[in-house]
């Protein structure tokens, strides 16, 4: 019952996360006219992507203490994606900082960065999927 709870809560932070990467995706785009308010909506855009992938991390914790499983490779997946999303959203980060320090709009520099974390967190999801059916063996 409460790991059913606690996989509730870990699958809507997800489902939280992947629709804020969607936005991010926009957000560039929308504000591409003004470069302070693209640099304010990027920056608001860093702090909930910081926020969502902590919970998210944090609601996984909770769950695999909860389930009492062991360590498999399901974990690892899981555990590299929050690092390799954790790596390219500080590299966006980096990027678009110098791209506003020299004066310019960072609309096609962030969108490949967005593209990547998107693909990372889809394809974790997409093999939990599978593994949850036992489509893929682990």
């Amino acid at each position: 019952m409460i790991t059913e709870e606690a996989l509730l809560y870990h699958s809507v932070m997800m489902n939280m996360f992947l629709g804020l990467l969607f936005v991010n995706l926009l957000i560039p785009y929308f504000f591409r006219q003004n470069i302070g308010s693209e640099i304010r909506a990027t920056r608001i855009s860093f702090f909930l992507y910081s926020a969502l992938l902590s919970m998210l991390a944090f609601t996984g914790i909770i769950l695999f203490m909860l389930a009492n499983s062991p360590w498999d490779t399901r974990l690892t997946i899981m555990t590299t994606a929050f690092f390799m999303l954790s790596g390219i959203e500080i590299a966006r980060s980096i990027k678009l900082r110098r791209i506003w320090m020299a004066g310019g709009s960072g609309v096609l520099a962030s969108w490949p960065f967005v593209l990547a974390e998107i693909s990372v967190a889809l394809f974790v999801v997409l093999f939990m999927m599978a593994d949850m059916k036992d489509a893929v063996p682990v």
